[in-house]
Order: structure tokens, then sequence, then C-alpha cells
């Protein structure tokens, strides 16, 4: 049934949509988000990381940490770390080794609480099928750029089994001085027939020396690096925006040359782009003017079939005015698809 707003109930299937190199002209970009990942872990269907470190337990935020939270007006880990960090230095160069001292204990406990929650809701790797890391980033291989706002490892493991075949293929722009990002080397070579891959929130394996100016780096631990997170040294911040309304998100992707660097990729992409697990709500606004800013630019978006269909399109109407929008059955598409859901716990 058809409303006023010419929207209706019907969803096509992704194949029927043509969206391929050959049929766009072009290969798209796609934007991920945590539908994907709830999709093949359900334990990804949590409230927030600040949440779940808050719960009673000893290894969780105390009251005096949450304090520290509320004077920055952030539930964001990386903002406060940070701002701790910074004000550990501060102590130091004003010899106040109490005040180091108290600064390192809540560093310490607000990186453990982290660390804990990180671990309580993200499955492991050996969890996680090397056929399934294969058939993801078989799919992702078929887009130009890759934008992914959630912080877990699962597009990123994918990526690391793909290289085993294809050296070389997905590009980060973690290449140079072991791993660090330069703003002044992001060149790519033979991008047409590669994947770009940008992080906009950050990611586990990401994070920022707090004593070697501010350097933005890559972790390189293998198979393990789910397992030794957070067992790094004090000086590494992660780099992921955890949580936050999309002014405090904006605010963090500002103050990070990386972040700073793939944002602004992601606001001058003019390709035909692919969203998927994606509401795009009000936490999300900076993507949604963004993608808004591209009039005419084709946009392809996943919705599940269950609850309102038309509510839903009608939704992603309002807030996409100015581009050209088509609504695709999300089970349908083979990131999406049931095929890859870990129904075991980790």
């Amino acid at each position: 049934m058809i409303g006023g707003d010419g929207l209706d109930d019907s969803l096509q299937d992704w194949a029927d949509l043509g969206w391929d190199e050959q049929g766009l002209g072009t290969r798209p970009s796609l934007l991920i988000g945590n539908g994907f990942s709830q999709n093949i872990w359900p334990g990804f269907k949590y409230d927030s990381l600040f949440g779940k470190a808050s719960q009673n337990n000893s290894t969780n935020l105390t009251d005096e940490d949450r304090a520290i939270f509320r004077t920055f007006g952030t539930d964001n880990f990386e903002v406060v770390l940070n701002a701790l960090a910074a004000s550990k230095a501060v102590s130091g160069a004003l010899n106040q080794s109490q005040h180091c001292e108290l600064l390192q204990y809540h560093e310490n406990r607000i990186r453990e609480a982290l660390i804990q929650a990180v671990h309580g809701v993200h499955i492991s790797l050996c969890k996680f099928p090397e056929k399934n890391r294969m058939k993801i980033a078989t799919q992702l291989a078929k887009y130009m750029s890759i934008y992914y706002t959630n912080y877990d490892l699962l597009i990123y493991w994918s990526m690391m089994k793909y290289q085993e075949y294809h050296r070389n293929y997905f590009f980060d722009f973690f290449w140079s001085n072991h791993n660090c990002f330069d703003t002044d080397n992001t060149g790519i070579y033979d991008k047409e027939r590669r994947s770009g891959v940008y992080f906009l929130h950050g990611s586990l394996h990401l994070c920022m020396d707090t004593i070697f100016d501010g350097t933005f780096k890559k972790a390189n631990k293998g198979t393990s690096l789910l397992e030794s997170f957070g067992s790094n040294d004090t000086n590494e911040v992660p780099l992921f925006i955890s949580e936050g309304a999309w002014h405090h998100k904006l605010q963090c992707i500002y103050q990070s040359d990386y972040l700073s660097f793939v944002f602004s990729c992601f606001e001058h992409d003019k390709n035909p782009l692919v969203i998927l697990g994606h509401s795009l709500g009000d936490s999300d606004k900076h993507i949604i003017n963004a993608i808004n800013a591209h009039e005419g630019r084709q946009v392809a978006i996943s919705v599940r079939r269950n609850g309102n269909i038309r509510e839903k399109t009608a939704k992603f109407t309002s807030a996409l005015p100015n581009v050209k929008l088509s609504f695709f059955d999300a089970a349908t598409h083979p990131l999406l698809h049931e095929s890859l859901r870990i129904e075991e716990a980790p």
C-alpha cells in the first residue's frame, strides 16, 4: 500500500538493484553500521560500553571514575583517558607527584574497566570461522571505499585473512614508520583496482601514543589482537569513539589527525553509496550531513523487513532529501546474510 509520501511497504532484493560495477559504471562506496556486527554476533546488541563498565563489579568504574566522565560531559573513554594523560603530564611538569599518582590510579582503573567491557561483548577470533571472514572480505573487495563506524575487529580480521591470498589489496593508510599514520603520506597507487578502508570512529586495533607526539598507529599482534587488547604500554590510548552525541563524536574526530583525514575522505566521496546496518539516528547527524551534501548522489540503504517498513524508509527519506534513494531487503545482501551469524558463545 502506497502512502501519501509515495512510499510503500515493498523492498527490492539486493541483486535486483543492479548495483554492481557494470550497472553503475564504477565501484560504489560502502558505509557499515552496527547492524552488520550484530548480525554476525548477537553479543554486540548492548546499550553502551560505558553502561557495561558501570555495572557492579570490582573491575568496573567507581563513583569517582564516573564523576570524571560527568566533568567532561561525555561517556567516551577515549576523551577521558586523553584528558587524564594530559593532566598527568602537567602535574609531572609541576612536580606534583601526589597528583600524578592519583591521576595514574584513575587512568589505570578506567582503562581496565574499558578493557573488561570490550572483552565482555566482543567475540574472539577463534569463534569467527575463516570461511566467514573470507566471505565477508570477498564482498568488501567489490567496493572502492569502505567506511566503518564500528569499533570492533570483524572487518579488520576479515581483511587480514583475505590479504593472505591477495596481498596489499586493502589499504588503510597505516603503511609508514612501523604502521603509523602520516598525514603527508596518504597517496594511493592503483586505487581503482584496490579497496580503501576507513575507520570513521576509530577501532580497537588503532591507538595513540601519548608520549611520542600523539602518533596514531596500528597494533600488530596478528591473531592475538583481542586477547592482548589492554596489555599494551600504558602510554597507548585506544583510538575509538565508543559513545556520544553526534557533536561530541565530531569534536573527537577533529582532535585526531587520522580521524579528521578519514572523515574528510568520507565528506568528499561522491561515488554511489551503499549503507548497510545503519539506522542513521540522532547520534549520526555528522554522517547524515556528509551524505546529504552531494545532491543527486545515488544511495542504496538496507532495511529489515520486521516492523513498519514504510515508517523506516520515510525516516531515511526525511533525513536525506538531497540524494536519490533506493531501499532493499537487508537479508538479501551477502554482508547481512544469516549464514554469517555466529550463535555459539565466545
